[in-house]
């Protein structure tokens, strides 16, 4: 019978592989009442801070109207909405260390004969891990009632067809559990 051995740095990408989706977290406010709410509108567009300026805030904004407005809610901007839309990016540089392991022996196990030296060498390596994040604050008590993420969905996208894809499953996965039932 022969054992299979992966090493250290085989070990570590194979979790980063299996891991390369993300997880979804939400929470909401138990004592809403997620009936009334129609219209919808973006936070940021009631407090004077500006409206998309980048790539993936583009994604994230169309993703989201796309998203709310298949759930029957209507994008309101011209009178006060029911609830306002906020979405945010949060991006950590995570670190991993492998470690490989160099050896060689010799020897019968009798003292005179026994011997070997060997050496290990650990590299750190980093990458960033990003995550959507989608918060819901009713438009008249200004009040958090729900939020949502997808941890790590924003981590390895490497082209545009990809951050689409990402972006556009991510966000649809978040707002599954919106509204509570």
């Amino acid at each position: 019978m022969t054992a299979f051995r992966l090493s250290p740095a085989l070990l570590v990408l194979a979790l980063l592989t299996g891991c390369a989706g993300y997880q979804v977290r939400y929470d909401y406010d138990v004592t809403a009442t997620y009936g009334r709410y129609k219209t919808f509108d973006y936070y940021t567009s009631k407090k004077g801070t500006g409206g998309t300026t980048s790539l993936m805030d583009t994604r994230v904004r169309a993703a989201l109207e796309r998203e709310l407005q298949a759930k029957g809610y209507v994008m309101d901007t011209k009178t006060d909405p029911d609830f306002l839309v906020t979405y945010y990016p949060i991006v950590r540089e995570r670190r991993y260390r492998t470690t490989t392991h160099v050896g060689w022996g010799w020897g019968w196990g009798f003292r005179p004969f026994y011997g070997g030296m060997g050496t290990s060498m650990s590299q750190v390596h980093t990458y960033k891990e990003g995550t959507i994040v989608i918060e819901i604050v009713d438009f008249k008590s200004n009040k958090l009632i729900w939020q949502g993420a997808a941890e790590g969905a924003l981590t390895g996208l490497d082209n545009p067809d990809d951050a689409n894809e990402v972006v556009n499953r991510a966000v649809h996965d978040i707002l599954a559990k919106f509204p509570p039932k």
